[in-house]
């Protein structure tokens, strides 16, 4: 039979023993496992190399770690022209500037006492700008709407007027208010439009590009950083073509236009209204003694004989005339 042999410790040596054991596992305090945090080591910008004139850009910025990993951090924003700002969150934008020009955005950020920069250049492209004439604007109208990602809108429908004087129709949603206000207009030496609203202070509107349907505009209200727009073109609604029933779009309201003139729409539970076009708008007084005026945008769409799509900006009148409220931008398909 095999011997097993037994050795007896002395208790001294194998309480050493012990604790080598549990220092050697890990077993005891400290640092939770003796896994060390991963430490900063590089930072990198993320963003167009190249912005517009009066444009916007947005820059993130991305850290690397000790342990390969990456991850999007907030960094300290700093650019180096007195011609461009940047946002805490990264957004650049651009002021007006004579000619093309590359500036150097920078990013810090720290993390366990490790600090990183980064930089990055971005060329600022100037945009050439075509003057205004007054047979482009001499009693035109003009509209413009914007979507937000959140779900928000907001719509104007501007009215240059043959006499110089100049309406504006505002609409924004959230909180679904309206506003009118009025003012003048002229054309500078530069050719740029000068809007002057009454008690609001004065507007300037560059011309970026002019289309059969729209303009492309830089507007610069004197507070805030200039931005661009799109206006698209008021057209002449065509009474020959409108006769028939549509649906609107939003709210689902059925128009129906008789050729005779007269007209019915579900709003309301149901009002009746005669129409008509002056000078290109279409007027309907209704049996709720208000008169919705519609201006028929350029992107609507038409055959031959009658309107398929029928895109509008209106506004709403009282019975004496005065402006009500204004509801943007709707379009009526035909059904």
């Amino acid at each position: 039979m095999r011997k097993f042999i037994v050795t007896v410790l002395p208790a001294s040596l194998l309480l050493a023993l012990l604790a080598m054991t549990v220092l050697t596992c890990g077993g005891g305090g400290g640092d939770g496992g003796g896994v060390t945090p991963a430490t900063l080591s590089g930072l990198s910008i993320n963003g167009p190399s190249t912005m517009p004139e009066y444009g916007t850009a947005t820059y993130t910025a991305t850290a690397t770690w000790s342990d390969n990993s990456t991850s999007t951090v907030t960094p300290n924003w700093s650019v180096n022209s007195q011609m461009v700002s940047i946002s805490p969150s990264g957004v650049l934008s651009c002021q007006t500037i004579d000619n093309n020009q590359t500036v150097t955005v920078t990013a810090t950020y720290s993390s366990g006492g490790i600090t990183e920069t980064t930089t990055t250049d971005v060329t600022l492209t100037n945009i050439a700008t075509i003057p205004f004439t007054a047979q482009m604007l001499s009693g035109n109208a003009f509209f413009e709407e914007n979507a937000s990602a959140g779900g928000g809108y907001d719509s104007s429908l501007v009215i240059l007027k043959d006499d110089s004087s100049v309406e504006q129709y505002s609409y924004e949603n959230p909180p679904g208010t309206s506003d009118n206000v009025a003012g003048t207009w002229s054309i500078d030496a530069s050719g740029n439009l000068i809007v002057d609203i009454r008690d609001q202070g004065t507007v300037t509107v560059m011309l970026i590009s002019d289309s059969s349907t729209e303009m492309q505009v830089v507007i610069d209200d004197g507070t805030e950083p200039p931005s661009t727009a799109i206006l698209e073109k008021i057209v002449p609604v065509d009474p020959a073509k409108l006769p028939g029933t549509y649906k609107q779009s939003v709210e689902g309201y059925t128009w129906v236009f008789n050729p005779n003139g007269s007209g019915t729409c579900s709003i309301f539970g149901g009002i009746t209204f005669t129409w008509s076009v002056d000078s290109g708008v279409l007027k309907m007084p209704s049996s709720t003694g208000y008169s919705a005026w519609f201006y028929a945008r350029a992107s609507s769409q038409s055959t031959a004989t009658s309107y398929t799509n029928l895109k509008v900006a209106f506004p709403e009148f009282n019975p004496s005339g005065g402006f009500y409220t204004y509801y943007g931008g709707r379009e009526l398909t035909r059904q």
